[in-house]
C-alpha cells in the first residue's frame, strides 16, 4: 500500500487559486521504511541523507478561509477519480473546466511512497483546452492520465512541463508544454530509461483500472468525497437510520464489484427462463402427474383385460373340475356294486376258519393235560428217590455224630479191664509189666501197620472215585454249558422275535397315525390297509397314466398355441415395426417440418404465427401441414428477399467503405497533416533557416475560420502548398529548393503570408471539390467526424442485422429446399395414411397376437394344471407304492406274528427246558464235585492217617517183635491205650494208690459212656461201629471230616427234595388246569399219532399242536380282516360317490348364473376325496377371487380415470394452456381409457423435455445460489473481520483492546442459507421477468439481498464505542450516532469507521499483512472536531489500521495543529498585473532540527540553531 508523499500543481487552477508550479511535500516525517529497496540515485548522483523515512502518517494543510482548499482537493481527486461527475464536493460536471485558463496545460501530479519498500511512483493527470479556446462543450477539454516509477532521468521534480528545463533545480523554465508535446517528451524518456514503466490513459475506466493494478484504491476516495462533500461533513456518509443500512454500505465498500457484476450477468443470463422457472415446473408437474395417472389407466387397463381372461379361464376350468367329479361320482358307484359281492364271499370264508380254528384247539387242550399228566407221575417218582436219599444220609450223619460216644465207651471199658487185670497182676514184679508193655506194644504196632495199610487203601479208592466224580462233573458242567447256551440261544431268538413284534406294533401305530390303517376300527387291520393300498396304488397308476396322457396332451395344444403365438407375435412385431418405422419417418419429417415450420421468418412471410407444439392450424399457427402446403410459395418468397438483401447490402457496404474512406481522412482528432511532398518541403526549408509552414497549418492557425472558404476558393494551390511566414526568406526558398532536387509528384505551391491572405479581386475560374474540413478546422472536422462516425455505427448495425437476415435467410432457402426435396408435397399425408395404415395392421396383429396369447397362456395354465395334476399323481403313486409295499410287508408280518409268537412260546419253553436241564447238569456237576471234594477230602485224610499211624509206628519200641495175634485184634484205640497202661503199669511196677484210683475213674468213665451210648438207636450204634472200623475212623481228624462230608450230603439231599416237591406241586396245579372243565375224561379223541408216550413226546406234540392252532387263528384273523376290509371298501365307494355328486354339484351351482354349456365327456377325477373338495374349494375361491378382481380392476379403470380428470381440472394448472389438457377436462371419463395410450406417448417426450429443461434450470439456480453464497458467507466473514480489526491499541484507557465496532449477528444453517438464497433469487427473477429489467446492473443489491436473507428475520446489531473526554466503555447503536454523538463525536466516529472500513477493503484485497489502508484526505475537520482527546483518538485509530490522515483547515489552532507531525502552511498571493492569485507553499512545520536553508524557498523568521543539554553530576552514595 502507498502513502501520499508529494504533491505537485503546475498551471492549474481557478483564477483566485492558481497553482504555478507547487509541491506540497509530505517527505521524511514518517517512521524509517522498514524494507528499504536500494535507493534511486538522483540526477547528477548525489546519495540521500540518512535513513529512508516514510511520509508524514498525518499533516495538516493550512490555508485561510476562502483560500482555495477544497480546489486542491478536487484537484487531488481529479488523478485518482477521474471523470467530471466524480467532481468532489457535489459541484456540477463543469467545475473542473473552469481551473483551466486558455493557454493552460494543466497539470496535477501525486507522488506515492510504498510504505514497506519505500518505492515510489507517480500518478498524474494533464488537461488543457483543444484548440487554445475556452469552451462550454465538454469536448473541447481534453484529459490525459499518466504513471511512471521515478528514477534516473525523470522524477516528480522533472517533468517536462515546459520546453526548457534548468537542469542545475529542475524547475520548469521557459515556455509550458502542449499536452502532445508533454506527452512526446515523456514517450522519449520512457523510450530511454524502460524501468520507469511509463502508462498513458485516456478513458476513464482504463485509468481507474491502472490505479487498481498499481495498488492504488480508487474506490476509496469515491467515499471520501462522500465524506467531503460539505466542509466538516464527513459523518454523513456514516448517517444510517438502521443497523443493516450500515453493513449494507460496509460491504458495497469492500465488495469487488466484479463480483458481483459477474454474480448479475449470471442472474441477467438466466432471468427469463428463471423467471418462467413457476410456468415450467406447473406444467411439468401436470405433465408427469397426467403421464402417472394416464400410465396408470393403461396399467389398470391392461389388468382389466388380464382379470378378465382369468376370470373366464376360471369360468372353463371350475366346469371342467365340476364334469371331472361327476364322472369320478359314476365310476365309485360301479365299483360299489363289485364290492358287495366280495363281501358275500369273505363272510363265508371267515365261518369256515373259525371252525377249523376251534378243532385244532381241543386237540392242544388234550395234548397239554396229557402232558402235564406225564410229567406229574415222572415227578413223583424222582421226589421218592430223593425222600429215600435223604434218610441214608441223616442215618450216616447220626452215625459219624455217635462215633465218638461208642469210641469213649470202648475206651472206658478197655481201661476198666486193664486196670481190673493190672491190679490182678500187681503182685507181680517187673517182668510180667515188662512182657504186657511188649505185648502191648506188638498188638499196637500191628494194629498200627494194619490201619496205615488200610488207610493207604481206602486212600486209593477215594482218589479213584474223586477221579470218576471229577469226569462225570465234567460231562454234567458241559451238558449245563450246551443246555445254557441253548436256552441263551432260544432268549437271544425270543428276543429278536420279541423286537420284530415291538417293531410290527410300531410300524402298525405309525401306519395308523399316518392314516394308512383306519383308526375307528377296534383292532388295527393293516391286511385290510394293505389290499386297500394295493386297490389304491392301481388306482393312482391308473390315474398317473391319465394325468400323464392329459399333461402329453395339454403339452401339444401349448406347442401348438406356442407356434401360432410365435407367428403372430412375429406378425405383430413386423406390423409394429412397420408401424414405428412410418410414425418414425413421419415423425422426422414433422420434426424436420416442426423445426422449419418454428421459424419466426417463415410465419413471418405467412402471416403467421411460428409453430408451437400442440397448436392446430384452425388457430393462426404455421404447422407442418400449412408448411408443405406453401413450401413451394416460401422458397419463392425466401428467395426473393434474399435477392432484395443482397442488393441492400450492397448499396449499405457501398456507403460504409465511403463513410469510411472519410473518416479516415478526418482521422482522431486535431488537424489533418497535408501530403508528403509538402512535409519534405517544410523540413528542407526548416534545415536551410527558412521560416516555412505547410499551407494548411497557417490556414488554420492565423487566418480567421470565416474567411477559410474563400481564400480556399481563390489560392487552392497555396493552402495545399508551402507558407513562408518570413517574407525577406522566400528568395532563399527558391535557390535552396531549386538546389534540393526533391522532385515531389505533385504540384507544391511555395508563397509567403501575405499572398495567400491578400484580398480576393475577383472570382477564380475554377472551382475546388469540397476538401476535408479536418485540414483546417478543428470544430468542423470534430462535428463531421461525429456525424459520419453515428452514421457509420448505425449503418454498421444495419448491415449486421441484414447479414445476419440475410445468412439466415439463405440457410432457411437451404434447409426449405432441402426438406422440400426429400419431401415432396403430399409427402407427409402419404406418409400419415401410411401410419394409419400401419397403425391398423399393427393393432390387428397385436389384437390377434393378444387371442393367441390368450389361448397360449390358457393352454400354458392347462399344461401347467395337468403337469402339477400328473406331478401330484406321480407323486401319490408313489406314495401309494410306497404305502402299498409298507403295509403289504406290515400285513405279511403280521401274519408271521402268531408263527413269531408260536414260535416265542417254544423258545420260552425251550429256554425253561435247557434252564431246567441246565440246573439239573450244574446241580449233578455241583454234587459230582462235592462228592468229588470229599472224596479228594478223604483220600487227603487218609493219606494223613496212614502217615500218622506209620509214625507213630515207628515211634514204638524198635526191639519189639511183632507177633501175629491168635484172637481177633482190637480196635486201635483200645491198643493204643493198652500200650499206654502197660507203659504206665510198667513203669509204675506196683499197685498203689493211684492204681485204685485210676481203677475207679476207668469205671466212672465207663458208666457215662454206656448211658451216652443208650440214648442212640441200635442203627446208629451199628452204624457208628461199622464207621470207627472204617479208615475214616481211626483219628479225630478223619471223623470229623467224615462226620463234616456226611452233613453237607444232607444239606445237599434237603434241597434237591424242597425243589422236587416244588416241581410236584406245580405239576399237580397244571393237571387241574389242564382237565376238562365238564368233568369228561378227555376234551377231544386224539388220533394215534398224537398220543404222547412220555413227558418229553407229550411236548413235542404239544408245539406242533400249538403252532397249527396258532396258523389256524392267523386264518381267521386274516377271514375276518378282509371282509371288514371288503364291508368299510363298500362303505367308502358309496360314500365317494356321494361325496363326489355332492362336489360336483356345488361347483355347478357356482356356475349356476353363467349360460349352461354341453355336457362333454371328460376323464373322471383321479385324485382322492379330500383332494377333490380341496380342489372344489379352490376353484370356486380361485372364481370368486377372480370376480372380485374383476370388478376391482373396473373400479380402479374408473377411479384413474377420475384421478386423472380431477388432476386436469386441479387450480394450480390453470397457467397450463395445453389442448391436452382441455381435451382431457372435456371427454366423458369412461372414453379416457381409449386415448391413454396415444396421451401417454405424447406425454412422455415433452415431460422429457420439460424435465431436461426444469434440470439445467435447477442446475442453473444451483451454481447461481452457489454463487451468491460463496459472495454471502464472504460477506459475513467480511462482517466479522470489520468487527476484529476495529481492535483498538493500547494507551487508550478503558478503549484499550476493545473492539470499536461490533457487529451482531446469527450464523444461519447451511441448508436453510441455501433456501433462503435460492428465495432471494426466485424473487429477482420473477420480478425481473414481471418489470422487463435489467438485472445487470443490480449485482449489489442482489448480494446485499441474500446477506439479509442469510442473517434472517433478527437482523444484524450494529455498534460503536462513544468517544468522550475519559474514554468510557459505552456503546451505542450505529443508527443512533446523529441522536446521542456530539458533531465532534460523530465526526470522529465517521472517522473511525472508515479507518476500518478501509483497513477491511485492504484486508480483502489481501493487504492485510502490510497495515496500510490508504490515506484519508478531509476538508476542515478541525473546524468541527478540535478538541484534544477526539484528535488524539483520531490520530490512534489511523495509526492502528494504518490510514494516513491529510486534514485542510483555515484556523491556526496551535493546540489542534500540534497533534500532527506537519502542517504545511499555504498563502494565496494576488498577481495584479495578471488579475490572478497564486497560492504557494509559505513553510512546512514538522518535528526535528530545522533543514539547511534553501536560498531560493521562502524565508525562515525563526528557527531552533543550536541546543546545550546539561547533566547534573551523579551524587556520592553515603555509607
Amino acid at each position: 500500500m502507498y502513502e501520499l508523499n508529494r504533491v505537485r500543481l503546475y498551471s492549474i487552477g481557478p483564477a483566485g487559486a492558481r497553482y504555478a508550479d507547487t509541491v506540497l511535500d509530505l517527505r521524511g516525517v514518517g517512521e524509517p521504511v522498514p524494507e528499504p529497496v536500494p535507493q534511486q540515485i538522483g540526477l547528477f548522483g548525489e546519495d540521500p541523507e540518512g535513513p529512508q523515512r516514510r511520509p508524514a502518517p498525518a499533516g495538516v494543510l493550512f490555508l485561510e478561509n476562502g483560500g482555495g482548499k477544497s480546489v486542491l482537493l478536487k484537484l487531488i481527486f481529479s488523478v485518482m477519480l477521474p471523470g467530471h461527475r466524480n467532481t468532489l464536493g457535489g459541484a456540477s460536471s463543469g467545475v473542473l473546466r473552469k481551473f483551466l485558463l486558455a493557454d493552460d496545460c494543466g497539470h496535477v501530479a501525486l507522488e506515492w511512497q510504498h510504505t514497506v519498500t519505500g518505492e515510489l511512483i507517480v500518478v498524474g493527470k494533464v488537461s488543457e483546452w483543444r484548440g487554445r479556446q475556452v469552451s462550454s462543450d465538454p469536448r473541447k477539454f481534453a484529459e490525459l492520465w499518466y504513471s511512471f516509477r521515478p528514477g534516473p532521468g525523470l522524477t516528480l521534480d522533472s517533468l517536462p512541463v515546459a520546453e526548457r528545463i534548468n537542469l542545475a533545480d529542475q524547475r520548469a523554465r521557459g515556455r509550458r508544454r502542449t499536452m502532445k508535446g508533454f506527452r512526446d517528451a515523456l514517450t522519449e524518456t520512457g523510450k530511454a530509461h524502460p524501468y520507469l514503466d511509463l502508462t498513458f490513459e485516456d478513458g476513464h475506466d482504463r485509468w481507474t483500472e491502472h490505479l487498481g493494478e498499481l495498488g492504488l484504491d480508487p474506490e476509496l476516495f469515491r467515499y471520501q468525497r462522500e465524506m467531503n462533500a460539505d466542509e466538516g461533513e464527513a459523518a454523513g456518509l456514516f448517517a444510517v437510520k438502521h443497523d443493516s443500512d450500515f453493513t449494507d454500505l460496509l460491504l458495497r465498500a469492500v465488495t469487488d464489484t466484479r463480483d458481483t457484476d459477474g454474480l448479475a450477468d449470471l442472474v441477467h443470463g438466466f432471468a427469463a427462463k428463471l423467471g418462467r422457472r413457476a410456468e415450467l415446473t406447473a406444467e411439468r408437474d401436470f405433465t408427469a402427474g397426467s403421464l402417472d395417472l394416464l400410465q396408470r389407466i393403461v396399467d389398470c387397463t391392461t389388468a382389466r383385460e388380464s382379470v378378465r381372461e382369468t376370470h373366464r379361464t376360471a369360468e372353463r376350468r371350475t366346469r371342467r373340475l365340476a364334469h371331472a367329479l361327476a364322472t369320478r361320482a359314476a365310476a365309485e358307484r360301479d365299483r360299489a356294486q363289485d364290492l358287495a359281492i366280495e363281501v358275500a364271499a369273505a363272510a363265508s370264508a371267515v365261518t369256515a376258519a373259525e371252525a377249523d380254528r376251534t378243532r385244532h384247539s381241543l386237540i392242544v387242550a388234550e395234548l397239554t393235560h396229557r402232558h402235564a399228566t406225564l410229567g406229574l407221575a415222572a415227578a413223583t417218582a424222582e421226589a421218592a428217590a430223593l425222600r429215600r436219599e435223604l434218610t441214608d444220609a441223616r442215618t450216616l450223619h447220626s452215625a459219624w455224630q455217635a462215633a465218638e460216644a461208642v469210641l469213649r465207651h470202648r475206651a472206658a471199658a478197655d481201661r476198666v479191664a486193664r486196670v481190673a487185670a493190672a491190679i490182678r497182676e500187681a503182685e507181680l514184679d517187673a517182668a510180667p509189666a515188662l512182657a504186657a508193655r511188649a505185648k502191648a506194644a506188638g498188638a499196637l504196632a500191628r494194629a498200627l501197620e494194619s490201619a496205615a495199610v488200610a488207610a493207604e487203601t481206602r486212600a486209593d479208592q477215594e482218589e479213584l472215585r474223586a477221579e470218576e466224580l471229577q469226569s462225570d462233573g465234567a460231562a454234567a458242567q458241559a451238558e449245563a454249558t450246551a443246555a445254557a447256551t441253548a436256552a441263551q440261544k432260544a432268549r437271544s431268538e425270543d428276543e429278536h422275535l420279541r423286537q420284530r413284534l415291538a417293531e410290527v406294533e410300531q410300524e402298525t401305530q405309525a401306519a395308523v397315525e399316518a392314516g394308512w390303517i383306519d383308526a375307528d376300527a377296534d383292532e388295527p387291520d393293516p391286511a385290510r390297509a394293505a389290499l386297500f393300498a394295493a386297490d389304491a396304488e392301481k388306482a393312482a397308476t391308473s390315474a398317473l397314466e391319465q394325468a400323464r396322457a392329459a399333461a402329453e396332451q395339454t403339452a401339444a395344444r401349448v406347442r401348438e398355441t406356442s407356434a401360432l403365438a410365435a407367428k403372430a407375435e412375429l406378425a405383430a412385431a413386423r406390423a409394429a415395426d412397420a408401424h414405428t418405422a412410418a410414425r418414425r419417418a413421419l415423425g422426422g419429417e414433422q420434426r424436420t417440418a416442426a423445426l422449419l415450420a418454428a421459424e419466426e421468418r417463415l410465419a413471418d412471410l405467412l402471416s403467421l404465427t411460428p409453430y408451437q407444439e400442440g397448436a392446430e392450424e384452425g388457430e393462426g399457427f404455421l404447422t407442418p401441414a400449412v408448411l408443405d402446403v406453401n413450401a413451394d410459395d416460401l422458397r419463392e418468397q425466401l428467395d426473393q428477399a434474399i435477392a432484395t438483401a443482397e442488393r441492400t447490402l450492397f448499396d449499405l457496404r457501398t456507403a460504409a467503405a465511403e463513410d469510411s474512406r472519410i473518416l479516415a481522412a478526418l482521422g482522431d482528432g486535431g488537424l489533418l497533416p497535408p501530403g508528403p511532398d509538402v512535409l519534405a518541403t517544410v523540413e528542407y526549408l526548416g534545415e536551410h533557416g527558412v521560416p516555412a509552414l505547410p499551407g494548411w497549418r497557417y490556414l488554420a492557425q492565423s487566418v480567421d475560420p470565416a474567411d477559410h472558404e474563400a481564400i480556399l476558393a481563390a489560392r487552392p494551390e497555396l493552402v495545399d502548398g508551402v507558407v513562408v511566414t518570413d517574407p525577406n526568406s522566400l528568395d532563399r526558398a527558391r535557390e535552396a529548393l531549386g538546389n534540393a532536387a526533391l522532385l515531389p509528384r505533385s504540384t507544391v505551391a511555395v508563397g509567403t503570408a501575405a499572398s495567400l491572405i491578400a484580398p480576393i479581386t475577383d472570382e477564380p475560374a475554377f472551382f475546388l471539390v469540397p476538401p476535408n474540413p479536418a485540414m483546417h478546422d478543428e470544430n468542423a472536422a470534430d462535428g463531421e467526424r461525429r456525424e459520419l462516425r453515428a452514421r457509420a455505427m448505425a449503418r454498421e448495425e444495419h448491415i449486421r442485422e441484414l447479414a445476419a437476415r440475410l445468412g439466415h435467410d439463405r440457410a432457411l432457402a437451404a434447409r426449405l429446399a432441402s426438406w422440400h426435396a426429400s419431401c415432396p408435397p403430399g409427402t407427409l399425408a402419404e406418409l400419415a395414411e401410411a401410419v394409419q395404415a400401419a397403425a391398423l395392421a399393427a393393432e390387428s396383429a397385436a389384437a390377434e397376437l393378444a387371442t393367441l396369447r390368450a389361448e397360449h397362456a390358457e393352454a400354458e395354465t392347462d399344461h401347467a394344471a395337468a403337469a402339477a395334476i400328473h406331478e401330484d399323481h406321480r407323486e401319490s403313486a408313489q406314495r401309494a407304492r410306497r404305502r402299498a409295499d409298507a403295509l403289504a410287508g406290515l400285513a405279511f408280518r403280521l401274519r408271521e406274528r402268531a408263527n413269531w409268537a408260536r414260535r416265542r412260546r417254544e423258545l420260552t419253553e425251550d429256554a425253561a427246558e435247557c434252564d431246567r436241564r441246565q440246573a439239573a447238569c450244574a446241580e449233578r456237576a455241583r454234587t459230582c464235585d462235592e462228592d468229588r471234594r470229599a472224596a479228594q477230602r478223604a483220600a487227603d485224610d487218609a493219606r494223613r492217617t496212614a502217615r500218622t499211624l506209620r509214625a507213630e509206628r515207628a515211634e514204638i519200641s524198635a526191639g519189639t517183635e511183632i507177633i501175629e495175634p491168635d484172637e481177633a485184634p482190637a480196635s486201635l484205640p483200645a491198643l493204643r491205650e493198652a500200650y499206654r497202661a502197660a507203659s504206665q503199669l510198667y513203669e509204675k511196677v506196683g499197685v498203689g494208690a493211684d492204681l485204685r484210683a485210676e481203677q475207679a475213674r476207668a469205671e466212672g468213665d465207663e458208666a457215662a459212656a454206656a448211658a451216652e451210648l443208650d440214648r442212640l438207636t441200635n442203627k446208629v450204634r451199628t452204624r457208628a461201629e461199622e464207621l470207627l472200623s472204617s479208615p475214616d475212623g481211626a483219628d479225630g481228624p478223619a471223623r470229623q471230616a467224615a462226620a463234616a462230608r456226611a452233613e453237607g450230603l444232607v444239606a445237599t439231599i434237603e434241597a434237591r427234595s424242597a425243589t422236587a416237591s416244588e416241581q410236584l406241586g406245580r405239576l399237580r396245579g397244571e393237571v387241574e388246569r389242564s382237565a376238562p372243565a365238564d368233568g369228561a375224561e378227555c376234551h377231544t379223541e386224539l388220533p394215534e399219532d398224537l398220543v404222547p408216550t412220555d413227558p418229553e413226546h407229550a411236548q413235542t406234540l404239544l408245539r406242533t399242536a400249538t403252532s397249527l392252532l396258532a396258523e389256524r387263528r392267523e386264518q381267521v384273523e386274516t377271514a375276518r380282516l378282509e371282509y371288514a376290509d371288503l364291508q368299510r371298501t363298500l362303505d367308502a365307494a358309496q360314500s365317494a360317490a356321494a361325496d363326489f355328486d355332492e362336489a360336483a354339484a356345488g361347483l355347478r351351482d357356482g356356475l349356476r348364473d353363467n349360460p349352461e354349456e354341453t355336457e362333454q365327456s371328460s376323464d373322471p377325477y383321479l385324485g382322492g376325496l379330500a383332494e377333490a373338495r380341496s380342489a372344489a374349494t379352490e376353484t370356486r375361491r380361485s372364481l370368486r377371487a377372480a370376480a372380485t378382481e374383476l370388478s376391482a380392476a373396473e373400479l380402479a379403470v374408473r377411479d384413474a380415470a377420475d384421478a386423472l380428470i380431477r388432476h386436469a381440472n386441479a387450480a394450480r394448472y390453470e397457467a397450463v394452456r395445453t389442448p391436452a389438457r382441455q381435451q382431457i377436462r372435456e371427454l366423458p371419463a369412461a372414453t379416457l381409457p381409449d386415448h391413454a395410450a396415444a396421451w401417454a406417448a405424447a406425454f412422455a417426450p415433452r415431460l422429457r423435455v420439460l424435465s431436461d429443461e426444469l434440470a439445467q434450470l435447477e442446475r442453473n439456480r444451483g451454481s447461481i445460489v452457489d454463487r451468491l453464497r460463496g459472495l454471502v458467507e464472504s460477506s459475513l466473514a467480511t462482517l466479522r473481520a470489520a468487527q476484529r480489526l476495529s481492535r483498538l491499541p493500547d494507551g487508550l484507557g478503558e478503549w484499550s483492546g476493545q473492539e470499536f465496532l461490533r457487529i451482531r449477528f446469527e450464523d444461519p444453517d447451511h441448508a436453510v442459507l441455501v433456501e433462503r438464497l435460492g428465495e432471494v433469487i426466485d424473487e429477482a427473477t420473477r420480478a425481473a421477468v414481471k418489470k422487463n429489467s435489467d438485472l445487470r446492473r443490480d449485482g449489489m443489491s442482489l448480494l446485499l439481498r441474500g446477506v439479509a436473507a442469510a442473517i434472517g428475520p433478527k437482523g444484524v446489531s450494529v455498534e460503536i464505542l462513544k468517544p468522550d473526554a475519559v474514554l468510557r466503555a459505552e456503546r451505542v447503536g450505529v443508527g443512533q450516532m446523529s441522536d446521542v454523538f456530539s458533531g465532534g463525536q460523530l465526526l470522529t466516529a465517521a472517522i473511525a469507521l472508515y479507518c476500518t472500513m478501509a483497513a477491511l477493503r485492504a484486508n480483502d484485497r489481501g493487504q492485510s499483512q502490510l497495515r496500510h489502508a490508504g490515506t484519508l484526505f478531509l476538508d476542515n475537520p478541525i473546524g468541527r472536531a478540535n478538541a484534544t482527546y477526539l484528535l488524539e483518538l483520531q490520530r490512534a485509530v489511523a495509526d492502528a489500521l494504518g490510514v494516513q490522515l491529510i486534514y485542510t483547515t483555515g484556523l491556526f489552532d496551535t493546540t489542534a495543529l500540534a497533534e500532527f507531525p506537519l502542517v504545511i502552511r499555504l498563502r494565496n498571493d494576488a498577481d495584479l498585473r495578471a488579475g490572478l492569485k497564486y497560492i504557494s507553499v509559505e513553510e512546512h512545520l514538522r518535528p526535528g532540527l530545522p533543514a539547511p536553508q534553501d536560498p531560493e524557498g521562502p524565508t525562515i523568521h525563526g528557527e531552533i540553531t543550536a541546543t546545550r543539554m546539561f547533566k547534573r553530576p551523579a551524587e556520592p552514595a553515603t555509607v
